[in-house]
């Protein structure tokens, strides 16, 4: 798992790359996101436009990472999500939960219109 991490204004963008499975990448994926939780980043957008796979760890991953931003006061936002990657959080019912985008620039304006 590759994590390229990038800001645009006050919000912290996650590019992931690799399958969102269980083993390194989801400890990757959680490491990155716990040390933004811990470093006051509220605002997260993971954009998984380059994430093929996601297995039930890579959903718990993504759950945690939700509600660790949550608990902590911020907002965590998907975007770029692929069809088999859809189609794993939609068997998961996770696309109720979630605040899912087809487009990065979406989930990026997002955050403006829920402040």
């Amino acid at each position: 798992m590759i994590i390229n991490v990038r800001t645009q204004g006050d919000i912290t963008i996650l590019d992931l790359e690799g399958n969102l499975v269980l083993g390194p990448p989801v400890s990757t994926f959680r490491d990155q996101l716990q040390d933004l939780v811990e470093a006051g980043q509220k605002k997260i957008v993971i954009n998984l436009l380059h994430v093929a796979i996601v297995d039930s760890s890579g959903i718990g991953s993504m759950v945690g990472a939700h509600t660790s931003l949550e608990s902590a006061g911020g907002q965590c936002k998907f975007s770029g999500a692929q069809p088999r990657v859809m189609q794993a959080l939609k068997m998961t019912h996770m696309e109720e939960i979630f605040d899912l985008h087809e487009k990065e620039a979406a989930a990026v304006e997002s955050f403006g219109a829920a402040s």
